[in-house]
């Protein structure tokens, strides 16, 4: 047996695709199912579930509401569920349907804290078999004393000439080492802003601002994918490729390169 089990606060267009995709009886959260959970029960914008049932019905769709009684109705069936990537979704699923068989799809109407925390692999735009990733770039990812995370990364100006250097910690390469290293207390990828570390990318630019240079026109080789506050600073500089090695695509980091017309390319040993 076949359901969507979701939390809709809006008619949204991630809810039409979404809902199309898994044509299945649609079973709405209802407040029931999130009263204690305080992000949704004071949400005071959000229509209620007997608010959208009525549309979604009008959509062409099988729609119930679910209270607890109900939810315990539909888990004793033993159903397949297909629910958007959210955390209200979670939450219900580990209280109401922990033996089901899920699937999570994303609907995208907010930044929840599983998209926020998700490690994507990133879009280039290319992918090209080549062994000149600057040596200077993995040189210098040898050279970082950061046991963590060693990048190295080199910038090739407009004329040619190139600059190359690596992460490293402030106000001292050691900090963390002598005081301890703040990352240690979050999930990769999250709080990236809480870091003693200034980026390979993000030092290589602003040494270039410093000496006068232009970067417009640049191609930047990093051996990891940009974090995302180093990609918004990559799009504002001009740079025009990014090339990397390996490494995740955190939040907006992606899309920022790409609406700024940064072409990302991949670099592999063999194509």
């Amino acid at each position: 047996m076949k359901a969507v089990v979701a939390y809709i606060p809006v008619l949204h267009e991630g809810y039409r695709r979404f809902l199309h995709a898994h044509p299945h009886p649609v079973h709405l959260i209802g407040p029931e199912l999130y009263e204690d959970y305080r992000p949704l029960a004071k949400d005071i914008r959000a229509l209620s579930a007997d608010e959208v049932a009525p549309a979604l019905a009008a959509w062409g769709f099988e729609v119930h509401v679910l209270d607890r009684a109900a939810a315990a109705a539909l888990a004793a069936q033993n159903p397949q569920l297909t629910l958007p990537t959210e955390d209200v979704s979670y939450q219900v699923v580990e209280r109401f349907f922990p033996r089901a068989e899920v699937l999570y799809d994303s609907v995208f109407l907010r930044w929840d804290k599983p998209r926020v925390v998700r490690l994507d692999p990133p879009r280039p735009d290319r992918i090209i078999a080549e062994d000149d990733l600057p040596a200077l770039a993995e040189a210098q990812a040898e050279r970082s004393v950061d046991f963590w995370r060693q990048v190295g990364a080199a910038i090739r100006f407009a004329d040619g000439t190139v600059e190359a250097t690596r992460n490293e910690h402030l106000p001292h390469p050691q900090a963390p080492y002598a005081v301890g290293d703040p990352r240690s207390n979050f999930f990769k990828g999250v709080h990236l802003e809480l870091s003693t570390a200034m980026h390979a990318e993000a030092r290589l630019i602003a040494a270039a601002a410093r000496a006068g240079r232009s970067t417009v026109g640049a191609e930047l080789y990093v051996t990891d994918f940009p974090c995302p506050p180093c990609a918004k600073l990559i799009a504002a500089s001009g740079v025009a490729r990014v090339h990397y090695r390996t490494g995740y695509a955190v939040l907006d980091g992606q899309d920022v390169l790409g609406a700024a017309g940064v072409e990302v390319v991949k670099i592999v040993v063999n194509v």
